[in-house]
């Protein structure tokens, strides 16, 4: 049976009508690329060329094969360089999954060195709350997923923590009076709060941690992010748990003001989540890495 590399000097030769520029662009002789042409036409039992002093020309038979030959090759021409593209990350799919703190608080950072450094290659972010970016990870939606604890993940995941924060009770300047006054869970349970839904990992947290001290977690205001959570502290409707990191801004500005908490919650944990049976491309595998180590 006629071989890959019988073809592919085959396709020169056609595409050039000569033997001599065909050897020249394949780094051979004239007498290979005429004894691969030979062996060619002898299996597949017809005359491909004709030749003459001026170089060859394609028969009936060597045209037919050429529309084909010339389709196959560009082909994998096509898929080599595409690889050579993939390998190199010049090119490339990442799909993430992420939650919205996740995102604000150092996600969106590390992606950007990632983009940075192989622009080439196309990102999807897929910006939800953990429970919801964990099923779209589940139904094959994402490659991975960076979401917050409290997480429960089926075995076949693999989860490790990435990322830790902490948040503090907020308020808006019209409740000055609580500034620099320790609050005990007993007062904290009469103040009005503001959280996120309970399809949140937040809801689910601050649940047990207010269990913890013997008080429903029963938010006065449920809201869909984590900025809602400001927004509505700033206008005066109330107390919330937010990052840390992401209120000293505010502080500053005098547009908020923290509480003291007896006991402050513990810092929140984040994940990265991922298959590690699912194949992926080394674009993925290489976006995990730069999320894994900044």
């Amino acid at each position: 049976m006629a071989t890959y590399n019988y073809y592919k000097i085959f396709y020169f030769a056609a595409f050039f009508k000569s033997f001599s520029k065909a050897a020249e662009v394949l780094y051979s002789n004239q007498p290979n690329v005429a004894r691969s042409i030979t062996r060619l036409e002898s299996e597949l039992g017809c005359k491909l060329f004709v030749r003459s002093n001026r170089g060859v020309t394609l028969t009936p038979e060597g045209e037919a094969l050429y529309k084909h030959v010339a389709i196959a090759y560009e082909a994998l021409t096509a898929g080599e360089k595409e690889l050579a593209e993939m390998q190199g990350l010049k090119t490339g799919n990442v799909a993430i999954g992420a939650s919205e703190t996740a995102l604000r608080l150092f996600l969106l950072d590390r992606v950007e060195k990632f983009h940075n450094k192989y622009p080439g290659v196309h990102l999807k972010i897929r910006n939800s709350q953990t429970m919801h970016t964990y099923h779209a990870l589940e139904n094959g939606q994402v490659d991975f997923a960076v979401i917050t604890a409290p997480l429960d993940t089926s075995k076949e995941f693999h989860t490790e923590v990435i990322y830790q924060f902490q948040e503090v009770l907020i308020g808006g300047p019209q409740f000055s009076q609580y500034a620099g006054k320790k609050i005990s869970f007993s007062e904290l349970a009469k103040l009005p709060l503001i959280g996120l839904t309970k399809t949140s990992s937040s809801y689910e947290f601050y649940t047990h941690f207010f269990l913890q001290h013997g008080i429903p977690y029963d938010p006065d205001i449920e809201t869909e992010t984590v900025d809602q959570i400001l927004s509505l502290v700033k206008h005066g409707f109330g107390f919330g748990f937010f990052p840390a990191s992401l209120a000293k801004k505010q502080l500053r500005r005098g547009k908020i003001l923290t509480l003291d908490l007896e006991q402050a919650p513990e810092p929140r944990k984040t994940y990265l989540v991922y298959n590690p049976e699912r194949n992926r491309s080394l674009a993925v595998q290489k976006a995990i890495d730069f999320i894994r180590k900044p």
